[in-house]
């Protein structure tokens, strides 16, 4: 994998994003939330200072989500039983994706706010 091509890199990283949309109905769930906010966004007519934290905030969700699905089906695999510590560590990977969506969230309603209080 070290020495291949950009490419050949960048079509792993786009079967990785459509393997997760695919079969992940979290990853799912935060697209049609993206699109719903893109929509929003565009119907409100918000500035571009908004539009780029908003943007952050989606590729910040995104990408967690894609490691925590990563990180959670690697777990699976390794050790498919139950064990406490191994719940704990998924609920923390799931309360990094909770906190950027809430994150998201205030910020999405200050950028409609600002707009419906001008």
């Amino acid at each position: 994998m070290k020495n291949q091509s950009i490419w050949k890199k960048l079509k792993f990283a786009f079967n990785g994003i459509v393997y997760a949309t695919k079969n992940e109905h979290n990853m799912q769930r935060h697209l049609i939330s993206a699109l719903i906010v893109i929509c929003l966004f565009s119907y409100f007519k918000i500035s571009i200072f908004w539009w780029a934290l908003i943007i952050l905030c989606i590729g910040l969700i995104i990408a967690s989500e894609l490691l925590n699905s990563a990180i959670e089906a690697l777990i699976d695999y390794l050790h498919p039983e139950l064990h406490e510590k191994i719940g704990k560590i998924k609920d923390m990977l799931a309360g990094m994706v909770l906190i950027l969506s809430i994150t998201a969230a205030i910020i999405g309603f200050l950028a409609i706010l600002s707009v419906l209080s001008t």
